[in-house]
């Protein structure tokens, strides 16, 4: 038995005993993910997360496309890619904003406690 069959009768099995192959799809998405930050371990973790699940999404797919020759389909294909990817691009999506967010109001105290403004309301051009 080659890899491809061999890799197809143990997802086949895995599905039989956890019941729905969609929810196997956003567990396992997520569980890659967040393996994945803690390995990493990194500020950027939830890109190169992220990553890790998209490879290894479209390396199932591939395994699922040589499996399956005459049953493939681009439908099936297309609905476990956004079924694995949901959850981990919202959070990812969700930390990116937030840290930029953050990032705009640390350079915004920033501005403010390093030029002091005159009674005015002018920014000084020097201080003395």
């Amino acid at each position: 038995m080659d890899i491809v069959h061999l890799y197809k009768s143990l997802i086949d099995q895995i599905v039989a005993r956890a019941g729905s192959a969609e929810l196997l799809h956003v567990h396992v998405g997520m569980a890659i993910y967040l393996a994945t930050l803690l390995v990493v371990r990194q500020r950027r973790g939830g890109i190169v997360a992220l990553q890790m699940v998209l490879a290894a999404e479209l390396g199932n797919e591939v395994m699922d496309w040589l499996a399956a020759s005459s049953q493939w389909s681009w439908s099936d294909t297309i609905s476990d890619v956004v079924l694995t990817l949901l959850w981990p691009a919202a959070i990812t999506a969700v930390n990116a904003w937030r840290r930029r967010r953050w990032r705009k109001t640390v350079v915004a105290t920033a501005r403010t406690t390093a030029i002091p403004v005159a009674a005015s309301g002018r920014v000084p051009i020097a201080t003395t």
